[in-house]
């Protein structure tokens, strides 16, 4: 019997599951190729039907065939990155989904690498609805050359941007004859990297830099080796969008430099990834600047990586540019949630990110999951408002909130929201087999209580704490024995929500860091506090204004316990069980063939590796 050393409300229920009992001592290297699909497999979360994943691309509403589209970087029949292509599936709601022709094999290839300027990868990039005839856009990063890091000597001709058109509503796509339409970086640019286009209309910018016309904008992630990250912009005429002119660097920050204490805003590193440029209204309906990014080369041991956002004030330059000065910088999911990239929804009139989340195996037995890499639940990006502060020397601080004064002497908080979206949280309760309400409690320290039953492997749980008055939180994916599990831990001394993953699992080959991220509670303000549980992949959210992304492998089948513990008050906890999978036409094992690719094709294996 295992104790925990705090009080704890423990929600007992037990429930099926795929999941079977791992001997720690197996290696997993040693089993058949998709031996374990099932085991940690997300359910209600995006994902390929089988193979590598990574960065979402392509993401768009079609009004004319009332569509959501999403993209995903594939590598079909392998488990490791590599010969990058576009998988394809659309949905009515962004919450069930259908693969584009079907799951079997790579027939949900959208683009694929096949001509000599992207013989080498489809990498990541945006697709826009264009004109009133139904037809689509997506620009992308074509590849010629690998490997691309920005730790290495940059490869010249590596990377291009290639245009390609649909006018089918998607299903079949045909590369523009003049790719690619941005053959090179801007002149003088020794850079680290420079791709992942992400490009919209924006009648703002328009007004903003005087521009005459409808333009389009163009950002890419980029960076100059020796000076720091860079996100250049580029703008085209809506009459011909082959045809992009360079209008400068948005700002120009320093290597790994950060706008304040790099445990709250980040560290902006060395290369940008993934970067989007846009606007959103806030309650009043001014409008505000935002930039993301992925930040590669961190000055932190958890994040050689991290998704970062940042918000600032956009003047013209003297050239007719944008000028991005920022006035607060935050970090957008302080777990492996990476590549995020939002899309204007223009059936819903909301910002959709997506995100996607590498597996933590540390390529430990994935072959025989047969799979890597989720996306995240989708989510809402708004502005998000705090009012009648107290005056604090906290908030003076450079930080991610924006601290406006005002005249009876008290402080508002703008900063950038995130919440999974609305629609998307109803349909996945409302699905789900159960649903708990656990009674009002608190907490006292210095109690025990052993886990004896079980709970679930696909859940979401909604709380309220309060009255913390040390750390506090949640524990996930117990085993009845205690030797498994997984605690979420609310620190109001330290203004952190962090996960610990020490005891996740006795598989010791997984990665088990504590993923820790700033969350500073305004004097009074409860921690709301919104938790999702799919096999491997755990995302917390809090206030509207926190996110975390993580995974957690448990070895043993009947680590499902879950139970609120710590010194704290808990109100409004609910419990919804048993969430099902979001692919109907989905089987439950869609797992398909791994192939080896020979030296002849991964270039002697310095392209990526054959598996």
């Amino acid at each position: 019997m295992w104790l925990l050393a705090a009080t704890v409300a423990l929600l007992l229920l037990g429930v099926g599951s795929n999941a079977q009992d791992l001997d720690p001592s197996t290696d997993l290297d040693s089993l058949g190729n998709n031996t374990l699909f099932n085991q940690w497999r997300p359910r209600y979360h995006f994902s390929a039907p089988a193979g590598w994943m990574n960065d979402p691309c392509g993401a768009f509403y079609d009004p004319h065939t009332d569509l959501y589209h999403l993209m995903y970087q594939w590598h079909p029949y392998h488990v490791q990155w590599g010969n990058i292509s576009w998988g394809h599936a659309v949905s009515r709601d962004l919450v069930t989904w259908t693969d584009v022709r079907s799951w079997r094999g790579d027939a949900a290839t959208s683009l694929a690498p096949d001509k000599e300027y992207d013989h080498l990868g489809v990498f990541t990039g945006t697709i826009q609805p264009v004109g009133n005839n139904g037809t689509l856009l997506a620009i992308y990063a074509s590849i010629r050359a690998l490997p691309t890091n920005w730790r290495l000597p940059y490869i010249p001709g590596t990377e291009s941007q290639s245009l390609a058109t649909s006018t089918d509503g998607g299903m079949t796509w045909k590369k523009y004859a003049g790719n690619p339409v941005i053959e090179g970086p801007p002149k003088g640019w020794n850079i680290t990297g420079w791709r992942d286009p992400f490009f919209a209309p924006w009648p703002e910018m328009d007004e903003l830099l005087g521009r005459e016309g409808k333009g389009w904008y163009m950002v890419l992630g980029s960076g100059i080796k020796g000076v720091g990250p860079r996100i250049p912009l580029y703008v085209a005429d809506e009459k011909d969008l082959t045809k992009w002119t360079f209008l400068g660097a948005l700002w120009e920050p320093k290597m790994n430099e950060t706008f304040g204490d790099v445990l709250v805003t980040g560290s902006y590193g060395y290369n940008f990834e993934v970067s989007n440029f846009f606007s959103l209204k806030d309650s009043a309906g001014r409008l505000h600047y935002y930039v993301t990014m992925g930040a590669e080369g961190g000055n932190i041991t958890s994040h050689s990586s991290w998704s970062l956002w940042s918000e600032g004030q956009v003047t013209r330059r003297q050239n007719g540019s944008a000028e991005f000065s920022v006035m607060s910088s935050g970090v957008a999911d302080w777990g492996n949630l990476y590549a995020l990239t939002a899309f204007h929804d223009t059936k819903q009139d909301r910002r959709v990110q997506w995100g996607w989340s590498e597996e933590e195996m540390n390529n430990y037995g994935v072959r025989a999951m047969g799979y890597q890499g989720a996306f995240g639940l989708p989510r809402e990006l708004f502005v998000h408002e705090t009012y009648n502060l107290s005056p604090s020397p906290r908030l003076n601080e450079k930080s991610s909130a924006v601290m406006t004064q005002h005249s009876n002497g008290t402080f508002s908080a703008r900063t950038l929201g995130v919440r999974p979206l609305s629609n998307v949280v109803k349909a996945l309760r409302s699905a789900a087999k159960r649903k708990y309400s656990i009674p009002d409690q608190k907490g006292s320290s210095g109690s025990g209580v052993s886990f004896l039953r079980p709970w679930s492997t696909h859940f979401s749980l909604r709380a309220t704490l309060s009255s913390a008055k040390g750390p506090a939180g949640i524990i996930i994916r117990a085993s009845r024995s205690g030797q498994e599990q997984t605690r979420i831990i609310y620190d109001p001394k330290a203004h952190t929500i962090s996960v610990d993953r020490s005891k996740s699992s006795l598989i010791k080959q997984f990665a088990n860091y504590t993923a820790t991220g700033h969350f500073f509670a305004f004097p009074g303000e409860k921690v709301e506090l919104d938790v999702w549980v799919d096999g491997s992949l755990v995302e917390i959210f809090a206030n509207g204004r926190f996110a975390l992304t993580t995974r957690v492998y448990p070895s043993k089948a009947d680590a499902e316990g879950i139970a609120l513990w710590g010194d704290a008050k808990w109100s409004g906890v609910q419990v919804w069980e048993g969430i099902g999978s979001v692919w109907p036409k989905r089987p439950e094992n869609s797992s398909d063939r791994l192939v080896w690719d020979g030296p002849e094709v991964t270039g002697n294996y310095t392209y990526w590796p054959g598996w």
